[in-house]
């Protein structure tokens, strides 16, 4: 379907902005509004975990624990794949973790309300609000390394057509997907934990894998045309040349994180969901920034330092 057809990817940059800035706007006014869900291991609080048998209801759970610890909850129900045990998950985020005598009530509190659960407390993991902060800002030096890695291969591997731009542009869609993944978790309402960790490191290697075999075509063609081609015309054609490769691979690989989703919501692992949602939205985001926002952006700026340059001369 994609053989025969020549789209003008750099000539429709500003409509590719345009609707880039509208989602990263929405986004953004979204978190602004109702802020992200932190999990515990960032922002500090307690994990309860339960065995229990039968059927429970979330919500019904989670409104009876919030009225007996006062406080707002989240629950989940997880099912075990290799058998049939589930667990019953409550989570409070919350600038102190929850002592003792407040674990042992709710859990008091549970077995007295649902005694033919046989609900029985398994683990308890509560993190203090400073050492929530200090993994945070761990986590996000190892993002800020990994783009500065980034830039440096990218830089030196495409150097003969302008390495630092061509980084610079290719770190500009990077954090394009990181951002639709982050706003996409939080319009959704799921938790920002080391799973989303994952889902950045994940979008940091894969969507930067997609622009660099277009980045890899330009070089080619650069040196098979020279300077016949103008510079949109040279890396139209080469985006052409790869977006049906660029776009079964993306598609192949959501579909697998799809299906991974599916099963993981049947089974109730719904643990898995932190990371599948968010990455599903990234290697979208990845697809689109790699073929329509990259190169075109690279075009711009080699055009502007060309200006540039001649006018000096």
């Amino acid at each position: 379907m994609l053989k025969n057809k020549s789209f003008a990817f750099v000539a429709n940059l500003k409509k590719f902005l345009l609707i880039s800035g509208i989602l990263l706007l929405a986004g953004l006014i979204c978190t602004l509004v109702f802020g992200p869900v932190l999990d515990i291991s960032f922002q500090g609080g307690t994990k309860i975990s339960y065995s229990f048998t039968g059927e429970l209801d979330t919500d019904a759970v989670r409104k009876f624990a919030d009225e007996t610890l006062s406080k707002k909850t989240a629950v989940a129900i997880t099912a075990g794949v290799a058998d049939s045990s589930q667990k019953l998950i409550v989570s409070l985020a919350d600038n102190q973790a929850l002592n003792t005598e407040s674990i042992d009530a709710l859990t008091k509190a549970l077995t007295e309300k649902y005694p033919d659960n046989a609900i029985e407390q398994a683990e308890v993991n509560s993190v203090n609000p400073s050492v929530g902060t200090v993994f945070f800002l761990k986590c996000l030096v190892a993002v800020l390394i990994a783009a500065v890695l980034v830039i440096v291969y990218v830089a030196i591997r495409f150097r003969k057509i302008g390495g630092v731009s061509a980084a610079i542009t290719a770190l500009i869609a990077l954090l394009h997907d990181v951002l639709i993944a982050f706003f996409a978790a939080t319009v959704l309402r799921l938790s920002i934990d080391t799973n989303f960790m994952a889902v950045v490191m994940t979008l940091l290697g894969y969507s930067l894998n997609n622009t660099i075999v277009v980045f890899d075509r330009i070089r080619e063609n650069r040196r098979v045309y020279g300077s016949k081609k103008p510079l949109d015309e040279l890396v139209d054609l080469s985006n052409n040349q790869v977006l049906a490769r660029n776009i079964m691979t993306s598609l192949s690989t959501i579909i697998v994180i799809l299906v991974v989703f599916v099963v993981c919501e049947i089974t109730g692992l719904t643990s898995l969901r932190t990371l599948t949602v968010p990455l599903m939205f990234g290697l979208v985001a990845g697809s689109y920034s790699s073929i329509c926002l990259a190169p075109a952006l690279w075009v711009k700026w080699r055009e502007l330092r060309s200006r540039k340059q001649d006018a000096k001369q």
